[in-house]
């Protein structure tokens, strides 16, 4: 037998956790108001969740790297109320498109082909404006995206956002620069860092929840190692002074920043960058919260959402 291979007692301990995991993941998109549908945009398939109030403006939420549209599923039940909800799977990311489109051709993960993919998608459903709410990787998304397709927008809310040169580098450079990467898990264990690094409030999951994330981690290892590359080169032209300034100068929408004050992944100083360009932005910042606040502090978001976008 390959050493890649389980033993029959492995396997059926896996498919096990797995039925677990979907049943459990069903009940809260279930919880949130939530549906799961499939689209084809080109030659792209799209995984995504839709609920909330018909009728009402949409909010569109992009979620980061290595993740999925699931990192929304609370914030999301916070907000379904008085909004239509849409949190997207990316190409590359969840139950989209992974490595290829639908024709075998490699995709491109970077940061403008992600915002243009973003904005394909919501024409072909028939939305003209959403209030974009972005993580990290899809924050430096969200970026792009408003001063590409401005027009589309009703507000922007960048949650510990990427896409800028920090004046502080974070600790995760800083381990980036030696050659580690605590975001890509490769081996046992390696899950366990990547949450105690990215969260400093964690919520709650149940058995075997933690397990089975960890063994799609590993699975995807070489493929966000692509992804990441690729965003590494999104980041060298976006993190040109020049090129940084003029994409937030272009962006005069309603915008709101929210960080984790403890966010080992993304310094908060980031936030210093976009106040000094951005005509129309506010900040929010959370004591005790780290790099993904939509997941340790969902109703926390959710209000500094609310007192936004009832401001604007």
């Amino acid at each position: 037998m390959s050493s890649h291979q389980p033993s029959r007692l492995q396997a059926a301990l896996w498919k096990m956790q797995d039925g677990f995991y979907n049943a459990a993941i069903k009940m809260e998109r279930s919880r949130a108001g939530l549906q799961l549908e499939q689209i084809s945009v080109g030659n792209i398939n799209f995984s995504l969740l839709r609920g909330g109030k018909p009728g009402a403006e949409t909010i569109l939420m992009v979620h980061g790297f290595g993740a999925d549209k699931d990192n929304w599923i609370h914030l999301a039940g916070q907000l379904g109320d008085q909004y239509q909800i849409l949190a997207v799977d990316l190409a590359g990311h969840g139950e989209s498109s992974q490595e290829s489109d639908n024709q075998g051709n490699p995709l491109n993960f970077e940061i403008p082909a992600q915002a243009d993919r973003i904005k394909a998608l919501l024409d072909q459903l028939g939305i003209a404006k959403v209030h974009f709410i972005g993580n990290s990787m899809g924050g430096a998304i969200g970026l792009q995206f408003a001063a590409s397709h401005q027009d589309a927008l009703h507000t922007l809310m960048l949650v510990d956002n990427a896409g800028i040169e920090s004046p502080v580098q974070s600790e995760f450079f800083q381990l980036l620069e030696k050659g580690e990467n605590p975001l890509i898990a490769r081996e046992k264990g390696d899950y366990e860092v990547l949450m105690s690094f990215v969260m400093s409030k964690r919520p709650f999951m149940p058995w075997p929840v933690p397990a089975v994330l960890e063994r799609k981690a590993i699975a995807r290892a070489a493929l966000n190692d692509t992804i990441f590359a690729d965003m590494l080169k999104s980041r060298d032209e976006m993190g040109n002074p020049e090129q940084i300034e003029a994409i937030l100068a272009a962006i005069t929408v309603p915008s709101l920043v929210i960080w984790g004050e403890e966010d080992r992944v993304l310094d908060i100083s980031s936030i210093e960058v976009m106040a000094k360009y951005m005509p129309n932005l506010k900040s929010v910042t959370l004591p005790g919260i780290g790099h993904v606040p939509m997941l340790e502090a969902p109703k926390k978001v959710a209000t500094a959402f609310r007192q936004f976008a009832g401001s604007v």
